[in-house]
């Protein structure tokens, strides 16, 4: 066991879970403090430690006199929790689909205002960096860890061009959601060498810009309309995977 989760950790990952798969709905109150934590197996202070982590991330409140209940309203949750909706085994074919449509379209919006503002930070030194990175992405064709850790890197390198501070912290809650499901990343991202060819097309759309800076806005249009065509195909080959 990995150390560093602590009990409460443990409790907290538990009680997300119950309330994921819907045996917990909103408005519902936690059975009994001692009662609960009898059967999780735990001590009253590892129980109120998970508890609490769940009141901090808006899942649960505590009422005086009423006991802990879920929230009736979870939209205040952090995006994290999306990540644990979709670990559930028991979550709907249909609506895991509706939750990743949506967490495209929002990763898609991020990218794309992410690109707007890193086009104001390219230069001749950024764009070999990119260069390098596209290069050894083709170099791992055969590896998918080691490609995918490079497309983080080339996410990270983009975010760091941009200057944009909060983008990092919504990023990584995004992949954070994707990695729940990891064979649905994969369903998206579809063969290595056809995601490596869009890379390639991205550095190509980079060069034009440096170089004719005036065709900035069409090559924008350009890109989007890409990423549209490859979120297209990609939600085509997650159906497909989910048997939708």
């Amino acid at each position: 066991m990995d150390q560093t989760v602590t009990l409460s950790d443990q409790v907290a990952q538990q009680l997300r879970a119950r309330i994921a798969e819907g045996a917990w709905q909103p408005g519902m109150t936690l059975p009994p403090e001692r009662r609960l934590a009898e059967e999780l197996g735990v001590s009253r202070g590892s129980l109120r430690g998970g508890i609490a982590q769940l009141q901090a991330e808006g899942l649960v409140e505590a009422r005086q006199g009423s006991g802990t209940r879920v929230r009736d309203d979870l939209s205040s949750a952090p995006v994290d929790w999306i990540s644990w909706v979709l670990a559930n085994d028991k979550l709907d074919a249909q609506e895991a689909l509706l939750v990743i449509e949506q967490l495209v379209g929002l990763r898609r919006t991020v990218a794309l205002h992410v690109l707007e503002q890193a086009l104001d930070g390219l230069n001749a030194v950024e764009l070999e960096r990119f260069e390098i990175l596209v290069d050894a992405q083709g170099d791992a064709l055969e590896d998918p860890l080691r490609y995918q850790a490079l497309e983080h890197d080339i996410e990270r390198f983009f975010i760091r061009l941009a200057g944009n501070r909060v983008v990092p912290l919504l990023n990584e809650s995004l992949r954070r959601c994707f990695r729940a499901r990891p064979e649905i990343v994969d369903a998206f991202m579809g063969p290595l060498h056809e995601h490596h060819i869009g890379n390639q097309a991205l550095l190509g759309a980079l060069r034009m810009v440096l170089g004719s800076p005036g065709q900035r806005s069409e090559v924008m249009s350009a890109m989007t309309s890409a990423v549209k065509v490859f979120e297209a195909q990609g939600l085509a080959r997650v159906r497909k995977e989910l048997e939708v």
